[in-house]
């Protein structure tokens, strides 16, 4: 760029100063600093990346060692996912994600879970999950508390302090 052009700074545009004064900071989690593997369901473990209070969004991990099941489920609001690693599907659905793959799940849809052993997938989850049994009843409803208390009970049990910061 020649020296004579004069480039404004962003911090003194008027709408950048009031964002400044209403917004919330931007946050880094350290995944393996910050956070958590737990066990949730036979050998898939669940890892906390956010908890929203106000909305009801919580982001986790699930990754398996092995070839899991989570079952049945439907969810109650929009719910995303990005494949880290390995591949995972849903019984319902011809497609299996992998590496890089992006899913969208719409509120209402009924699927069941597949994970390959060593996959790892982060979903980012607005309001509830219903699980159903094998007659198709509905036997567990879950949200972002139910989540977070399976966080902090498990930070209890090995002796660590919850990380505050997963909360927005």
């Amino acid at each position: 760029m020649a020296d004579h052009v004069s480039v404004p700074s962003v911090k003194d545009d008027p709408e950048t100063q009031f964002v400044a004064l209403h917004t919330a900071p931007d946050v880094y989690i350290n995944a393996k600093n910050d956070t958590c593997w737990l066990p949730w369901v036979g050998t898939i473990e669940l890892k906390p990346y956010r908890f929203e209070a106000r909305s009801g969004q919580f982001v986790v991990g699930l990754r398996s060692p092995v070839d899991a099941c989570l079952g049945k489920h439907r969810h109650r609001g929009p719910v995303t996912a990005v494949t880290v690693a390995g591949s995972w599907r849903y019984k319902e659905y011809q497609w299996i994600a992998h590496p890089g793959d992006y899913v969208v799940e719409n509120p209402g849809t009924i699927h069941t879970l597949y994970i390959s052993g060593g996959s790892e997938v982060v979903f980012t989850i607005n309001g509830s999950i219903e699980f159903f049994d094998d007659n198709d009843q509905l036997k567990q409803t879950m949200d972002i508390f139910s989540f977070a208390k399976l966080y902090y009970d498990h930070c209890e049990k090995v002796g660590i302090q919850p990380n505050p910061g997963l909360w927005y």
